[in-house]
């Protein structure tokens, strides 16, 4: 290698480095500051293994089949007395790093071997944008990166699922003991995108068969194994007889409904840059080989996002929360990072161009998130300094209603946040949950 090529390579490492460091210190800037609600505040109760492992277990039979996520967050919760939450927070932070990676990796995965040397693709710029599109991409980001909950139970199996399909994709699977035990973990946290999983990897199985390429069974038959542990846990069938029936129509309209929140304004900004990345540039040497191989991926995820969003038929709408089509939203972004990453060659002011736009979205990342959490962080500290002083007598209190936008709801729902109120009624799920979390009688919001 020459002493310039050298240099240039450590440059790059020294970037990307940079960049994953800038995004892990934004990242763990949230969750800390971003509070417990809803979920949280239900499994904040005192340390005692054998009574949670009998709630999980209740759980399992009467009410979901999460039986491994259900443990992760009570572990996390019961602990927060002793800088559990903290762990949590640095955990989730490096775990979403790693879904970065994970599409940054798979962005690249239609170059083929022997012209990686091409273009640096794992470059900072790149790294920023797909780190970008994973924030905005979502209908609602902060369920399932920054809320305790919703990020066990949607960001670890999402970020999970991809790096196996990064293998599959990459034609390298794993045979050990220890990848099977992760490949039975992992499918037992969300259904649909379990199943989904599944297949393909049954499907992947089938074809080195008929390849006679080696079949790793062990790790298939391990993600299998769980996904027939999740689905058939006795607690999602006792769950869904109390929910309302639903009919083929109605599930039908809700699908719709939430497959049309992939899609929204905040996409204009990905797609501007990518035709700055397109539009009058010069078509790379490498061109001919690039479109088959590019064009196929994004078919690929494409095809992912529409069967995993068509399998949520299978559930009630009740259940379809806005979490619910994160799979299908990272699919997506799979999408963008591959078109991306592997943009033709442009002119020198056509480049400085996207990396413009790209530094200008990161301005307006901050400009939005960081007032919006910084909110968010003081309303909670407002509600516990009003509480915590009660707990001793065990009194009923009372807090200062907070509502948002011209409909005073108590959900506040933003593309980076949302957080459940503390509602007038004291026997709410959450007022009942947060009541217990603190130490008092009960707790209900008045209007000032």
């Amino acid at each position: 290698m020459k002493p310039s090529d050298l240099i240039r390579s450590v440059i790059s490492r020294k970037e990307e480095a940079g960049a994953f460091g800038a995004i892990f210190a934004f990242v763990l800037w949230a969750n800390l500051i971003t509070p417990l609600w809803a979920d949280d505040y239900c499994r904040s109760i005192p340390f005692d293994i054998r009574n949670t492992f009998h709630i999980v277990y209740g759980n399992y039979f009467y009410w979901t089949g999460r039986y491994f996520t259900t443990i992760i967050t009570f572990f996390f919760m019961e602990l927060k007395e002793y800088h559990s939450i903290f762990l949590f927070d640095v955990l989730n932070s490096v775990i979403f790093c790693c879904l970065v990676f994970n599409c940054c990796k798979i962005s690249e995965n239609v170059i083929p071997r022997g012209m990686a040397d091409d273009k640096d693709r794992m470059s900072a710029i790149n790294i920023l944008f797909i780190f970008l599109a994973l924030w905005w991409i979502p209908r609602d980001i902060a369920e399932v990166a920054l809320w305790k909950t919703g990020s066990i139970g949607y960001l670890w199996p999402v970020t999970g699922e991809l790096w196996i399909l990064r293998q599959v994709l990459a034609k390298r699977m794993h045979y050990g003991l220890a990848a099977c035990g992760f490949a039975f973990f992992i499918s037992t946290f969300l259904e649909p995108l379990s199943l989904l999983m599944s297949i393909v990897l049954i499907c992947y199985g089938i074809g080195n068969y008929r390849r006679r390429a080696p079949v790793p069974w062990g790790f298939i038959i391990a993600h299998v194994a769980g996904t027939i542990f999740l689905w058939l846990a006795p607690g999602n069938y006792v769950r869904a007889r109390v929910m309302e029936h639903d009919t083929v129509l109605h599930r039908l309209d809700g699908l719709f409904g939430n497959f049309g929140s992939l899609f929204d304004l905040y996409w204009l900004p990905f797609i501007a840059i990518l035709l700055m990345g397109y539009v009058s540039s010069r078509k790379a040497g490498n061109a001919e080989w690039r479109s088959p191989e590019l064009s196929g991926q994004v078919g690929l995820f494409t095809g992912l996002a529409l069967i995993y969003m068509a399998g949520l038929l299978l559930f009630p709408r009740s259940s379809l929360a806005a979490r619910v089509s994160l799979p299908a939203s990272v699919y997506l972004v799979c999408v963008l990072g591959t078109l991306f990453v592997n943009r033709p060659d442009a002119t020198a002011a056509r480049d400085m161009a996207v990396r413009a736009g790209i530094f200008g979205m990161i301005i307006w990342h901050m400009w939005i998130c960081v007032p919006d959490l910084v909110y968010l962080a003081r309303i909670s500290r407002t509600w516990v300094s009003l509480t915590a002083p009660h707990s001793d007598s065990y009194d009923d209190v009372t807090l200062p209603r907070v509502t948002m936008g011209p409909r005073h709801k108590l959900l506040y729902v933003h593309k980076d946040i949302i957080f459940v109120g503390i509602s007038p009624d004291p026997h709410s799920m959450m007022n009942v949950c947060f009541a217990r979390a603190l130490g008092v009688k009960s707790v209900h919001s008045e209007a000032e």
